[in-house]
């Protein structure tokens, strides 16, 4: 294989200009990963995809099946961790041990939810991203009883995507 051969297969497919359209959805998807957290903050409060191209980028990563997978393997992990009688040494935070077992039905209908083929809301994978990574959440400081079981109830109802994607549906009128 030549040194050109690899010049061509290790470079993104993007425009020769500068400021050419691959350019510009290359540094948009920077900066949306660089901000990851504020716009997750931003999709978990109900701030629509459409509001801007950063919240697009970011919500259309969200909701991919990579990410998902990601965000159910860490639901699954947090449910190992509480259920382990004995702690390695770690610097991570520990799930609440009490409210995860409490949790675990609603915690197994998200996986499945997760690892299934159809679309979920930005906005609900973003309130489990957000339970999932931070260090003040119900998941590992629950303000009380119950705290995490309701905000898994709220992230569930919020992955069913808007009613409007659903239109078209047998059995379901459709304007017109």
């Amino acid at each position: 294989m030549s040194v050109a051969d690899l010049e061509r297969i290790s470079h993104l497919p993007l425009s020769r200009r500068p400021g050419g359209a691959g350019w510009r959805r290359l540094r948009l998807a920077l900066i949306a990963s660089w901000r990851a957290g504020e716009l997750d903050r931003q999709l978990a409060a109900g701030a629509g995809r459409g509001t801007s191209a950063l919240l697009a980028i970011r919500g259309q990563r969200l909701t991919g099946r990579r990410y998902r997978a990601r965000v159910a393997a860490g639901l699954a992990r947090a449910a190992r961790d509480a259920e382990a009688t004995t702690y390695g040494f770690s610097a991570a935070v520990r799930p609440d041990r009490r409210e995860v077992i409490a949790a675990r039905v609603v915690l197994a209908t998200l996986d499945r939810r997760l690892r299934a083929a159809e679309p979920v809301s930005a906005q609900g994978v973003a309130l489990l991203e957000l339970l999932l990574t931070d260090g003040t959440s119900p998941l590992y400081r629950p303000a009380e009883p119950g705290a995490l079981g309701s905000q898994l109830r709220a992230a569930a109802a919020a992955l069913e995507p808007p009613a409007q994607h659903h239109a078209g549906r047998v059995g379901q009128e459709t304007p017109g």
